[in-house]
C-alpha cells in the first residue's frame, strides 16, 4: 500500500501526499479571486484516485471556468493518518494545501461500497461533523455522486445532496446555483438545497421523511411534490468539450499509468446481473474523428505512450479496427501498448487480429460469469462456450501470456453443477490452448444483487454458502496451467450490506470508523472482526440486507431514484431469467423496451459508417489526423549531456520516477528523440548516477540523443517548461568524452534539526586506520566496505551543519547516511530527518 521509503517520507513532510499538487497539468488558482471553490474528494489512496477517469473529467470541466477553482483530496494511508493526527494536520488540498473545510463545495466520488469508512476519515481529520443535520450553515455544501449513488440511502444522513447519473452538466448547474446563492441568497443551506432540488439529477435526502412499515422496511415520504422521484441525469452525447484533454500526469506509480481514452459510455448487451449495464444506458459512442483529435492533443500534453481504451464493452465499439490503426499512426513507432479489455470472439476479425499483433500485450480478460450454458442464458450473458474457447485460442495465439477468466458464484437459480462447470470449463481451456509459460487465471467473486437490475430483489448467498462453494472449487479446480483467485467472502458480504442498505446503517458506519475500520477495500487492511463488533454494537443484522429474498410488494430503499429503466422491464427480465429466455442486444436488433430512450433527446449514439471514417479511408496515411513524419534515421541524432539540479520537494522523487518524469517531459517538448530498436522501443536516455530518495543535488548529469541542430539554449528553455518544481536544467552541451579523469569524490552538505555530532566524534573516526562494515549485495553476496577509506574529508561547519567528501570504495558508491549512522553513530531517525544535499563539483 506504500513503498518501502514511505515511512521515511512521513518523517520529513507534514502534508498528506508526497506530490503536493506538483504533477504535470495541475491547475492552481488564487482561491481568493474566484467565485467558487470546489473540493473533489476521492475516498481512497492517491494511487487509486488519481487513476479515476471521472475525477479527471470533473477537474477539467470545473477548472476550465475562470470563476471556479477545483482542487483534489485523497484518503491518507493509516500511517499517514496517524501522523496527521499526531501533528494536528487537517486534510489539505493537493494544489494549494488548503484545508478541506475551507471550500464552498465538497464533492465525494462514490465508486465502491468498501470505501465508505474513508469518507468519515476525510471528514474527521478536517473537523467536519459526520451527520448533515449536525452541520450548520458555516460548513461547506457536501455532495456525492457515482455509481453507488444509485442507492444513496446508506449514506443519506451524511450528505446534503447527491448527483444521480452523468455529472458533466449537473456539476456546472450546481456550481452556478451556488455562485448565485452566495451573491444573492439568505445564507441558509436549506434555501440552497431547495434550489438544487429542482436540478434534474440532484437528490436532497433531507427532503424526505423516514418511517418503517410493519416488517421493518424503510418507507420514504417526500416533503415536496416536485422532489418525489429523482430522475437520473443523462449526457445525451460525448463531446470533445467534456473530455479532459490535459489530464493530470502523476509522478508516482498509479494503478493505471497511461492515457485513458473513453471511447463509449453505456452497454446494450443487457446482462441481468450488471448494474453498470443498466444505469449507464444508452450506448453513446464518441466519433472516430473526435477520438483521434483528443488522443493527439492528450499525448502531446502528457507525454504518455501507452493508451487504455475505456468502455463497458470496448470490443463493441463500431469502428475499433480503424481506431486502433489510427492510434498506431499517432505514436511514430513509440506506442508501447494499447490496452484492450475483453473482446468477444466474433469481434476478433482478421484485420483486428493483425493490428493487435503490432502492440505489446497487456492483460486480457474474458468474463463468462457462469460455468454452464444454462446459467449463462439465465443471466442473459449471450456467450457460448464455443465463442469463449475461440477467444482464448485467438488471444493466446496472438501473444498474450496470461488470460483472466472471471466467474461469479451465487447467481440466481445456480446449482452445484454450475460450480462444477467453472472447474470443467477452465481446465478444458487450459489443457487445449495454453503452451509454454502461458497461464489462465481464474477469478471468482460472490454475486451481489445490485439496485436497478432484474435481480435486485434476489437473495445474496450467506457467508457459509459462499465458503462452501469456494472450497468446492479449490478441491476440484486443479490444473498446472490454472491459478485460482478469489475475493474474500467477508468483503462480498459487507459490500452486499452497503449496496442494498438503507438509512438504518448510518450508526453502523460511524461505529465501524470509531473501531478503526479503514481502507476496507484493501485485503491487507480489511478487518472483518471490527465490522462484527460494529454489527453487534448497533444491533444490525447483515442478513436483513443480504440473504433475505425481497418480495415483489416490498418497498426498496432506492425506489425514489429513477434510473430511466422501467420497473416493468426489470420485472419482465426476471421472468425471462426463470424461463432461460434471452433478450437480444438492442444495438443489433429491435428496441427491447427498457424505457431509457425517448428517441427525441435520448437515443443510442453509434458511429457506424460515419463521415469521419469515410474521410479517413480516402486519405493517404501521411495526411490523416494523427499522421507523424517518417521516423528519422539513427545518424540524424546526436548525444547531449544535460546538467540538472534536484532541490526542495523534488528530493522525494525516486530514481525510477525521475526517469519517467524526464522521458515524458521530453515527449511533451516535441523534440525528435532517438529510441531503441525492437518490439518495445525505449527512449535512449541515461543518468550518470542514481540519487537515493530524499537526497538533493545541485548538479546531476543526464545523457540524451536528440535531433542534430538543436541549440543547447533552446533545449534548456523548452525542457524546463515541462519539468516539475525543484528540477531544473542548468546546462546543455554536446557529449564529449573528457580527456581528464573526473575529480574523485562527491561533496555533501548535511543539515540537522538539532546538534547531534561534536568535533571529537569526527576526530576519533578520522584517527582510525579502517572501519569495516558488511552488507549484502543485490546478487546476495556479503561484501565488505571500509567506511574510513571512503571518507576523504569532513568538517563541522556549525553545530547543525556538516560537510563531507566521499569517494567510491571497490567501485561501490558510499552514501552520507552510511557514514553518519555507521561511522559517527548517529541515530537512524536523526539520519532520516537530516537534509542531505550533494554539492556542485
Amino acid at each position: 500500500m506504500h513503498d518501502k521509503n514511505y515511512q521515511y517520507i512521513l518523517n520529513r513532510v507534514q502534508t498528506p501526499t508526497r506530490y503536493s499538487g506538483n504533477e504535470i497539468n495541475t491547475v492552481k488558482k488564487d482561491l481568493s479571486q474566484v467565485d467558487l471553490t470546489f473540493a473533489l474528494a476521492f475516498p481512497d489512496l492517491y494511487e487509486i484516485g488519481t487513476s479515476h477517469f471521472g475525477l479527471q473529467i470533473l477537474y477539467s470541466i470545473l477548472n476550465n471556468r475562470e470563476d471556479i477553482a477545483a482542487e483534489r483530496f485523497f484518503a491518507p494511508a493509516p500511517d499517514m493518518e496517524a501522523l496527521m493526527r499526531e501533528k494536528k494536520v487537517p486534510c489539505l488540498s493537493m494544489e494549494t494545501r488548503t484545508p478541506l473545510d475551507q471550500f464552498d463545495i465538497i464533492g465525494v466520488s462514490l465508486l465502491y461500497e468498501l470505501n465508505f469508512t474513508n469518507i468519515l476519515t476525510l471528514f474527521d481529520l478536517s473537523g467536519i461533523p459526520f451527520y448533515a443535520d449536525q452541520r450548520d450553515d458555516t460548513f461547506p455544501l457536501i455532495i456525492a455522486g457515482g455509481p453507488c449513488a444509485f442507492n444513496p440511502e446508506p449514506l443519506a444522513d451524511f450528505f446534503d445532496a447527491f448527483v444521480i447519473g452523468d455529472g458533466e452538466q449537473v456539476i456546472t448547474r450546481v456550481a452556478d446555483a451556488v455562485i448565485a446563492f452566495k451573491k444573492q441568497g439568505d445564507g441558509k443551506k436549506k434555501t440552497l438545497l431547495r434550489i438544487l432540488s429542482r436540478i434534474e439529477g440532484v437528490y436532497v435526502p433531507s427532503f424526505f421523511t423516514v418511517s418503517r412499515d410493519g416488517e421493518g422496511h424503510q418507507v420514504l415520504t417526500p416533503l415536496y411534490e416536485d422532489h418525489s422521484l429523482i430522475r437520473r441525469a443523462i449526457l445525451t452525447e460525448l463531446t470533445v468539450e467534456d473530455f479532459p484533454i490535459s489530464p493530470i500526469v502523476p509522478f508516482g506509480k498509479p494503478v493505471h499509468d497511461r492515457l485513458r481514452l473513453e471511447i463509449a459510455r453505456g452497454c446494450s448487451r443487457g446482462c441481468r446481473f450488471c448494474q453498470a449495464g443498466m444505469i449507464y444506458r444508452p450506448v453513446r459512442e464518441r466519433s472516430l474523428e473526435d477520438l483521434l483529435k483528443i488522443t493527439q492533443t492528450s499525448l502531446a500534453n502528457t507525454g504518455y505512450s501507452d493508451i487504455s481504451l475505456l468502455s463497458l464493452s470496448t470490443g463493441d465499439y463500431s469502428q475499433l479496427p480503424t481506431l486502433i490503426e489510427e492510434l498506431l499512426l499517432l505514436s511514430q513507432g513509440q506506442c508501447n501498448a494499447i490496452s484492450l479489455p475483453s473482446i468477444r470472439a466474433e469481434k476478433l476479425t482478421p484485420q483486428l487480429m493483425e493490428l493487435i499483433k503490432s502492440v505489446r500485450k497487456t492483460g486480457f480478460t474474458i468474463a463468462p460469469e457462469a460455468g454452464t450454458q444454462r446459467l449463462r442464458d439465465i443471466i442473459n450473458k449471450n456467450l457460448t462456450e464455443e465463442s469463449i474457447a475461440k477467444t482464448v485460442e485467438n488471444a493466446l495465439s496472438l501473444g498474450w501470456k496470461n488470460i483472466k477468466l472471471y466467474f461469479m458464484t451465487g447467481l440466481p437459480f445456480e446449482q452445484m453443477d454450475d460450480i462444477q462447470g467453472i472447474a470443467d470449463l477452465s481446465q478444458r481451456l487450459a489443457s487445449k490452448y495454453t503452451k509454454g509459460k502461458q497461464m489462465i487465471n481464474v477469478s471468482v467473486t460472490c454475486f451481489i444483487p445490485k439496485a436497478h437490475t432484474p435481480f435486485q430483489r434476489h437473495a445474496q448467498m450467506t457467508l457459509e454458502q459462499t465458503r462452501e462453494k469456494l472450497q468446492y472449487l479449490k478441491d476440484n479446480l486443479r490444473h498446472p496451467k490454472v491459478n485460482l483467485k478469489w475475493q474474500d467472502p467477508k468483503m462480498s458480504l459487507l459490500e452486499g450490506v452497503w449496496a442494498r442498505g438503507d438509512r438504518a446503517l448510518s450508526p453502523l458506519l460511524v461505529k465501524a470508523f470509531e473501531l478503526g475500520c479503514r481502507l476496507d477495500g484493501w485485503s491487507d487492511r480489511f478487518n472483518f472482526s471490527l465490522w462484527e463488533q460494529a454489527f453487534e454494537a448497533t444491533g444490525i443484522d447483515p442478513a436483513f440486507y443480504t440473504s433475505r429474498q425481497r418480495t415483489p410488494s416490498e418497498p426498496l430503499p432506492w425506489d425514489h431514484i429513477d434510473s430511466g429503466i422501467k420497473k416493468a422491464f426489470l420485472e419482465n427480465e426476471l421472468k425471462k431469467a426463470e424461463q432461460m429466455a434471452l433478450t437480444p442486444d438492442c444495438r443489433e436488433n429491435a428496441c427491447t423496451g427498457c424505457g431509457i430512450c425517448d428517441f427525441k433527446t435520448i437515443a443510442p449514439v453509434v458511429q457506424e459508417n460515419n463521415a469521419a471514417q469515410n474521410a479517413l479511408s480516402d486519405k493517404s496515411p501521411d495526411k490523416r489526423i494523427g499522421a507523424q513524419p517518417a521516423r528519422l534515421p539513427d545518424d540524424a541524432f546526436i548525444k547531449y549531456e544535460l546538467k540538472f539540479s534536484k532541490l526542495g520537494d523534488a528530493r522525494f522523487f525516486g530514481h525510477l520516477e525521475m526517469a519517467t518524469i524526464f522521458e515524458r517531459a521530453v515527449k511533451r517538448t516535441g523534440f525528435a528523440v532517438k529510441y531503441s530498436k525492437g518490439f518495445n522501443p525505449s527512449m535512449r536516455m541515461s543518468f550518470a548516477t542514481a540519487l537515493p530518495l530524499g537526497m538533493e543535488s545541485e548538479e546531476e548529469s543526464l545523457y540524451l540523443y536528440l535531433e542534430k541542430g538543436l541549440k543547447p539554449h533552446r533545449i534548456i528553455s523548452v525542457l524546463n517548461t515541462q519539468l516539475p518544481r525543484g528540477i531544473e536544467i542548468t546546462d546543455c552541451t554536446l557529449f564529449r568524452k573528457s580527456p581528464h579523469p573526473p575529480i574523485p569524490g562527491d561533496t555533501y552538505e548535511i543539515s540537522f534539526e538539532a546538534p547531534c555530532i561534536r568535533q571529537p566524534d569526527l576526530d576519533r573516526f578520522l584517527a582510525l586506520s579502517e572501519f569495516m562494515v558488511e552488507d549484502i549485495s543485490k546478487k546476495g553476496k556479503i561484501r565488505k566496505t571500509d567506511l574510513r577509506k571512503a571518507l576523504s574529508s569532513v568538517r563541522l561547519i556549525s553545530p547543525i551543519r556538516l560537510e563531507m567528501t566521499l569517494t567510491s570504495y571497490n567501485e561501490r558508491i558510499v552514501r552520507p547516511a552510511e557514514i553518519l549512522a555507521g561511522g559517527f553513530g548517529v541515530d537512524d531517525t536523526v539520519v532520516q530527518d537530516a537534509r542531505i544535499k550533494k554539492l556542485k563539483g
